[in-house]
C-alpha cells in the first residue's frame, strides 16, 4: 500500500483483489466508507463503473474476465453466463473472449450493462459454476448456440471440443436436445445432422466417422478408455467391441523422437496382448483414400468374430 493512503482505501483495494478486482456496495460498506466519501471517489475517477453498482480501481485494467465477474455480481445468483460467452468461458474451440452475455429466468428483468437474454427453460441441470461464475452447461450452451444461429463449423468445433474436454458427450447432447425440442425451436435440425458424425475429438476423427457412416458400416464406439493392468490407462479413438477391433486415426506427420515411437509401440503391443486387432490410419488415408479406409475396416470386421476368438 502507498504511504499516506487512507485505511479505508487500503481495505477496499484488498477486498477488490479478493473479488476478481471489482467491488460492490458490500465492499464499500465493509471498508467503512460513507456514501458521500464513495460518491467523491467515483466522481473523481478513482473508481470506475464496470457494471451498474460494480466498480474497478482506475489503475486496474478492464479485462473480459473482469466484465464477466462484474456482470455476474451485478445480475445476482439467478443469472448465468450464456451463449458465446459461456462457450468461451468453458474454453470451447473457436470462441473469442469478447462478448459478455447472460441469461435470466423469464420473470427477471435486467437493465443495460451486458447483453441479457430471458428464457422460460430454466433447469438446474443446465446451470453449473466455473471459476466463481454461474454458467450454462457446455451441453446447454451448444444447444443455445444452435438456436442463436451458430454456423455448422462453429457448432462442429463446439461439439468436438466439448467432447475432448469431457464437458459433454453425444448421448448427453442428444438427450437434452430431445428434452428441449419443441415446434419452431431454431437450430435443432442442423445440430441433429452434426451429431451424426460427432463423438471424436478432432476434425480428422469427425471425418472418419462420416466416412464410416456414408459407407453403411456400423458406427464404432468413440474415445474408449481401458482400465490399466499397470499404472497406465489406454484410451483409443474408436472401438468395435464385439470384434475386438481398435481403430486409431492420427494427424501426426511422423514422430518427433525415438521416445515417441517407443511409446506408440508399447501402446500397440499392450492392446494386441489384450486380444485386440489395431488398425491405424493417417490424415492422408482418411482425407484422400476413404474407399481404402472403408475396405480395410470392412475386411477386418468380416475376418474377426466375437470377443472369444482367441
Amino acid at each position: 500500500a502507498q504511504s499516506g493512503m487512507r485505511q479505508e482505501d487500503r481495505v477496499l483495494q484488498t477486498l477488490a483483489r479478493d473479488q476478481h478486482h471489482v467491488v460492490g456496495r458490500r465492499e464499500v460498506r465493509a471498508a467503512e466508507l460513507t456514501s458521500r466519501q464513495w460518491a467523491y471517489r467515483v466522481a473523481s475517477g478513482e473508481w470506475v463503473a464496470v457494471m451498474p453498482t460494480v466498480w474497478r480501481h482506475a489503475a486496474t485494467p478492464e479485462t473480459w474476465e473482469m466484465r464477466v465477474h462484474a456482470g455476474a455480481r451485478w445480475l445476482g445468483p439467478r443469472a448465468a453466463l450464456a451463449g458465446r460467452s459461456a462457450a468461451a468461458w468453458w474454453g470451447l474451440d473457436g470462441f473469442e473472449r469478447d462478448e459478455v452475455e447472460f441469461v435470466v429466468p423469464h420473470a427477471r428483468r435486467a437493465r443495460g450493462g451486458v447483453a441479457v437474454r430471458i428464457t422460460r427453460e430454466w433447469a438446474k441441470k443446465d446451470l453449473l459454476r466455473r471459476d466463481d461464475v454461474r454458467v450454462t452447461s457446455a451441453t446447454r450452451t451448444i444447444i443455445d448456440l444452435a438456436g442463436q444461429g451458430g454456423t455448422a463449423r462453429e457448432l462442429e468445433r463446439a461439439i468436438d471440443s466439448a467432447v475432448r474436454l469431457r464437458l459433454s458427450s453425444v448421448p448427453t447432447l442428444t438427450k437434452r436436445m430431445r428434452e428441449l425440442a419443441k415446434p419452431g425451436r431454431r437450430g435443432l435440425p442442423m445440430l441433429r445432422a452434426l451429431l451424426l458424425d460427432s463423438g471424436g475429438e478432432s476434425v480428422l476423427e469427425r471425418r472418419f466417422l462420416r466416412v464410416i457412416r456414408e459407407s453403411g458400416l456400423p458406427r464404432p464406439l468413440t474415445q474408449v478408455t481401458f482400465k490399466a493392468r499397470s499404472a497406465r490407462a489406454i484410451r483409443v479413438d474408436f472401438l468395435y467391441p464385439d470384434h475386438r477391433l481398435v481403430v486409431e486415426v492420427s494427424g501426426k506427420i511422423g514422430h518427433a523422437s525415438d521416445a515417441d515411437r517407443r511409446k506408440d509401440a508399447r501402446r500397440r503391443n499392450d492392446l494386441q496382448q489384450r486380444g485386440f486387432v489395431v488398425l491405424e490410419f493417417t490424415t492422408a488415408d482418411v482425407m484422400t483414400d476413404p474407399a481404402g479406409v472403408v475396405a480395410t475396416v470392412q475386411r477386418s470386421l468380416g475376418a474377426l468374430v466375437g470377443p472369444n476368438r482367441h
